[in-house]
């Protein structure tokens, strides 16, 4: 008698239980991936993904370090580096210099400085700090997809391998990947952890608005992959409304610190019409241009992504189309592969891969689930294998960054790793300090490290990409404001110019020429070290040469 009260108590207990079980609930763990005795009672702490977690921060922070210093180019990295040394000077963003990209990298890098000074040091570290947050969040959503520590690490570590070097260095783009990897961590976990209240949505919201107000295109992907992954969950009303809020928290404090600054109308012409207009149309070029013994990998991991994604659809559907984790990964993968255009050049593809990555873990897991130890070790070994050139490339590029010989600047000390670039240094260093200087076509990076003015509002010129009254009037700043004149020579070859931007239609226009043939007149040559040229002011010449430049 008393056995059987004891089990008709548990019988009503666990109807009780499941009457008060969320339908979306139970049909998750029936349907969307099977329940698991470590579901009910888990460690109250993941040792092992917590140990893995802190070998990717410390291996990829490590990884870069050798790049702390080094100097590959002087152009893009000058661009935020310079926008925000011009804000400290109290500056107006697109009212005192132009910019096409969105506030959110310069206010990143403003904020920055204020906490760790101006110098080069600071600013490398900033770059790796945020690549190394990248790789950490590459490993998290990996994680979140796979369970599997090792493998998600591995991932992220050969990531860093064949993407770091040349372009460890301050980017809107490094930024706009790290946000978009905390929103599509924030999803995934919510994906694989649904509670009654979930912190997920607001985060990732926040995250992928971040990143929508650093890289426009690439943020705006991000905002909608990320919506994806929130479409179809038990409370999708609220989590969609807890979204669209952290969404458009930063653009609306963006906004406001644009309008405050009375730049909303010149931030428009800048940040959408010149960019749709200018930008895009000489940025085209084959998919994987660029591409070398280093980083030849992540070339082909869209591709084999898309491949594997085909092979998972077709191997079980049913599955495949009620799983929210797994429309998720799609959205996010797909937000990568598109943000690489319209310049889906190698470091543009490097830029987006990690966006792929909780696919490739997904996909791999789902088609080797059935498969014996001894042919995942083999697939493993493959894996490895392959990656053997990168690591032996990059290996060669840390042992280029470090036996550099260190220069003194302005900003600390630099390892210049272009020819000519450390005597051009020693040239500028002995001029008075408060002659002005006008840095053309794309040397946006020599301001910030000589710590000189640059007289004109533009950093970066280009055929095609600048228009004519921008040429009169960067003109007419340098010849009324400037005593001295860099040029890089190598940006003025219309060969170069047509290697690196195939879709320039002209690379000689006629505002280009007349606007090179003004600086001609107006600064005598001084000295050319490698392709960089000093010249010094004329006197007896006048900005009317500039007239004739947007006629």
């Amino acid at each position: 008698m008393e056995t059987s009260f004891v089990l008709h108590a548990i019988i009503r207990l666990d109807q009780v239980g499941r009457m008060k079980t969320p339908n979306c609930l139970r049909t998750r763990a029936t349907g969307e991936r099977p329940v698991y005795y470590t579901d009910v009672i888990r460690r109250s702490t993941d040792w092992t993904g917590l140990c893995c977690l802190l070998f990717v921060g410390l291996f990829v922070f490590i990884l870069c370090l050798p790049f702390m210093r080094s100097i590959f180019g002087l152009g893009d990295e000058g661009m935020l580096l310079h926008g925000a040394e011009r804000l400290r000077r109290g500056e107006r963003l697109y009212i005192d210099f132009f910019e096409f990209l969105p506030p959110g990298g310069f206010i990143i890098v403003t904020a920055w400085f204020s906490i760790a000074g101006i110098s080069l040091w600071s600013a490398r570290l900033l770059a790796i700090l945020t690549i190394t947050g990248i790789a950490c969040f590459t490993y998290l959503a990996c994680h979140q997809v796979s369970k599997h520590a090792p493998s998600s690490a591995l991932l992220a570590i050969g990531w860093a391998v064949m993407s770091q070097g040349a372009w460890t260095q301050i980017s809107h783009h490094w930024f706009t990947t790290l946000f978009s990897m905390m929103a599509a961590w924030a999803v995934l976990a919510g994906v694989n952890k649904p509670r009654r209240w979930q912190w997920q949505p607001m985060f990732a919201g926040v995250a992928a608005g971040a990143a929508a107000m650093v890289t426009p295109t690439r943020g705006a992907l991000t905002i909608l992959a990320a919506a994806i992954g929130f479409v179809g969950s038990c409370r999708q009303r609220g989590m969609l409304i807890a979204y669209a809020l952290g969404s458009a928290l930063i653009p609306i404090l963006l906004l406001v610190y644009v309008i405050e600054q009375g730049a909303m109308a010149a931030a428009f012409a800048d940040v959408i019409q010149f960019a749709a207009t200018r930008y895009a149309p000489i940025q085209s070029v084959p998919f994987g241009y660029f591409t070398n013994d280093q980083n030849w990998p992540l070339k082909y991991l869209f591709p084999l992504v898309a491949l594997l994604t085909l092979i998972t659809c077709a191997s079980d559907w049913r599955r495949s189309l009620h799983d929210r984790l797994f429309r998720s990964c799609i959205a996010f993968a797909l937000a990568g592969f598109i943000g690489c255009f319209p310049r889906p050049d190698m470091a543009h593809i490097a830029f987006a891969t990690p966006l792929a990555c909780p696919l490739l873990t997904y996909c791999t897991n789902r088609i080797i689930a059935s498969w014996l130890p001894k042919y995942r070790y083999a697939l493993t070994g493959l894996a490895i294998s392959l990656c053997i050139p990168s690591v032996a490339a990059f290996s060669f590029v840390v042992y280029t960054a470090l036996k550099g010989e260190f220069t003194v600047i302005p900003r600390g000390s630099a390892v210049f790793l272009n020819k000519g670039t450390r005597e051009l240094m020693a040239r500028i260093a002995a001029a008075p300090s408060s002659d002005r200087y006008f840095f053309y076509p794309r040397l946006a990076m020599l301001p910030f490290l000589t710590a000189r003015e640059h007289v004109a509002k533009y950093d970066i010129f280009a055929p095609g990409f600048t228009s004519p009254s921008q040429y009169k009037e960067a003109c007419m700043s340098a010849l009324l404001h400037a005593s001295w004149l860099v040029i890089d020579r190598n940006w003025t070859d219309p060969n170069f110019l047509r290697v690196n931007y195939p879709a320039i239609r002209d690379a000689e226009p006629r505002e280009t020429k007349r606007f090179e043939l003004a600086l001609r007149r107006g600064f005598e040559f001084v000295a050319r070290d490698g392709a960089l040229e000093l010249r010094r002011r004329v006197t007896t010449v006048n900005e009317t040469v500039c007239a004739g430049i947007s006629e």
